[in-house]
């Protein structure tokens, strides 16, 4: 065999095995989410979430509230599973469940996977929907909330810290200013 011939051989190699590195992971689809009410002694609460998918290796994801605080926050369930078994997670004892999702396993490097909600802001005597939050399973974001100034009618955006993921990043409005829409702006 002609070195040309050893060259082209080796060469078409390692490009046929560059596609037989593995398996690519692939992304949850077909999924089915529920939320379940919790039994505990005299402690009932609705912050169960439930996910089943068709495809795909994942985890269950929940973006509780505590009803006290109106703090919210996200719990992964436990051990990733593969479809179509289900998994499940608790937000903390008595915290609502508000949104559930499959995460996939293992984690995303581009920014996936996010959740965002709203809090209230309490500041002195002063006390306003305006702080917003994002979640995102992986990447890099920040929280980008679109603020409405109730007395000027003007809207704006305001943004919360860069962070990397699973990290909630947090930005707020200014004073009195209302929170509208929060979305994770990928950096």
């Amino acid at each position: 065999m002609s070195r040309r011939h050893v060259v082209l051989a080796l060469l078409a190699a390692a490009l046929l095995g560059l596609g037989s590195v593995g398996p690519a992971s692939a992304a949850p689809t077909g999924c089915t989410t529920t939320t379940e009410w919790v039994h505990e002694g005299s402690s009932h609460y609705y912050g169960r979430g439930k996910v089943t998918c068709t495809t795909g290796r994942y985890t269950v994801k929940l973006q509780c509230r505590n009803q006290q605080t109106g703090v919210g926050y996200v719990r992964y369930g436990g051990s990733a599973v593969d479809a179509p078994s289900t998994a499940t997670a608790t937000c903390l004892s008595g915290n609502v469940a508000e949104q559930v999702q499959a995460a996939e396993d293992p984690r995303p490097t581009t920014v996936a996977g996010c959740v965002t909600w709203m809090e209230w802001v309490h500041s002195g005597s002063t006390h306003y929907y305006g702080r917003g939050r994002a979640q995102c399973d992986g990447g890099t974001y920040r929280a980008q909330i679109q603020c409405h100034d109730l007395q000027s009618g003007r809207t704006y955006l305001a943004y919360g810290t860069t962070v990397t993921a699973p990290a909630t990043s947090t930005g707020l409005c200014r004073s009195g200013n209302v929170a509208g829409t929060v979305t994770a702006a990928p950096r």
